[in-house]
């Protein structure tokens, strides 16, 4: 059992840190390529990109990985199923995208420049579903070296049309630069679809579609796939709201909107997202960690305790190198990966208190170990509606640092919670 554990950790560390430094280049090479006011740009409308593909998924990649693992299901009508579903999500997303775009970029984010960018999207929403859906089928079958090898080839192909496109642009507007960067990853996905169903094909018979349509399984998707889509579309849905919140109190208040998107891309798409990359180490203890706790909690062990500190230790000693690294070089990590130094001293602050984001890990494991999805659900509904009500009140106070504070409170909120309801769960057990 612990050999077999060692092994899965060390499969999962090395795709997934192989999947992270492909993606921390191609953040870089962008970060070089794309000017300041373009990155800006780009980092300002990626609320509006995870919004959409949110709801153009609607939760069914993550269906299809709980299908394929139970004997029960076929693989033909899993994915079958899904890949039509999944279609007919994203062609009512695409087409509200197309109609609504303008008014986004017009009246909500308050930037001309983002329409193109925003349109492009509608390439790349069908193609993550399909992508998203190929890659939980073979992380359901276990073939977790093809998925390494699959986000390998995904990252490659985004870096070279990338490379290639704007290396010598032809135009340097920042329209044309950004849409390039949005298309790049819409060739990526295109790439590890091709990948995908050339792999699957080979070690799989799903090219046999004669399957009756009364005979698929929406209803089994469906009732997988939409409670988990609730909360991840609300969480998407606030951090759509956020920069318009932001965009809509300061400008009232006398700030220019284009001093008040640069300050927002700023802690949001630098800052940020050099805070939360520990989690995909994090994502690997979730993985390993969560059939130890089910079954701990299933036999009623005495062990439950000890694995739940264990895994809280892990958790830790995994942030606590990138909060030492964030806390005396913020300047050369920012430098390092984004090409600036802009946002160093909101990630030097910052870096100490995050840590306690990292530990939120194992307590959403027993919380999802218990089948406690209600309760997970009203945690992050009220997390997130605690983020934009502080948001809108104290960005009347502290001006765009109003996200950090409510950032902050809304991670402690969630912590103190469910760590409250994890004692609870496992005291009644034992």
């Amino acid at each position: 059992m612990k050999r077999k554990i060692i092994n899965a950790f060390f499969i999962l560390s090395a795709s997934s840190a192989i999947s992270k430094l492909f993606n921390i280049i191609s953040r870089m090479m962008l970060a070089r390529l794309l000017n300041d006011e373009a990155m800006i740009l780009y980092l300002l409308i990626m609320p509006t990109l995870s919004l959409c593909i949110t709801i153009g998924q609607l939760g069914i990649p993550s269906a299809v990985f709980r299908l394929v693992t139970h004997p029960k299901y076929d693989n033909r009508k899993v994915i079958l199923t899904a890949i039509i579903l999944s279609l007919f999500t994203v062609a009512i997303m695409s087409l509200l995208l197309l109609l609504l775009a303008p008014y986004i970029s017009h009246n909500l984010l308050k930037n001309t420049q983002s329409l193109y960018p925003i349109l492009s999207f509608i390439i790349f929403i069908p193609l993550v579903s399909i992508s998203g859906i190929l890659k939980n089928f073979l992380l359901g079958k276990d073939h977790m070296f093809v998925v390494a090898k699959t986000q390998i080839v995904e990252e490659i192909s985004r870096l070279l049309f990338i490379y290639v496109l704007l290396r010598n642009p032809l135009y340097t507007s920042n329209v044309y630069l950004v849409t390039v960067a949005y298309l790049a990853m819409s060739v990526g996905e295109l790439m590890s679809i091709v990948y995908m169903i050339f792999k699957i094909k080979k070690q799989y018979q799903i090219n046999d579609y004669r399957i009756h349509i009364n005979n698929l399984i929406y209803k089994d998707i469906l009732n997988i796939s939409l409670p988990l889509t609730g909360s991840r579309l609300y969480h998407c849905f606030v951090n759509f709201l956020e920069p318009i919140t932001l965009i809509y109190v300061l400008t009232q208040l006398g700030l220019h909107k284009s001093y008040i998107q640069t300050q927002y891309a700023i802690i949001s798409g630098f800052v940020i997202s050099l805070l939360v990359t520990p989690t995909f180490f994090c994502n690997i203890i979730y993985r390993i960690y969560l059939p130890i706790a089910t079954k701990d909690l299933y036999y009623h062990s005495k062990q439950t305790y000890r694995h739940l500190y264990i895994a809280l230790l892990s958790c830790l000693l995994v942030g606590l190198p990138f909060t030492i690294i964030f806390y005396f070089f913020p300047k050369e990590s920012l430098q390092l990966l984004y090409n600036t130094t802009s946002g160093f001293q909101e990630l030097h602050y910052m870096s100490i208190p995050f840590i306690l984001y990292y530990l939120q890990t194992p307590l959403s494991v027993i919380l999802y170990a218990k089948n406690k999805n209600k309760a997970m659900f009203i945690i992050s509904t009220l997390e997130c509606t605690i983020e934009i009500v502080l948001t809108y009140i104290l960005s009347h106070y502290l001006f765009i640092h109003s996200i950090i504070v409510s950032l902050f409170i809304g991670i402690i909120f969630t912590l103190i919670t469910s760590a409250l309801l994890t004692v609870k769960i496992i005291n009644d057990t034992l």
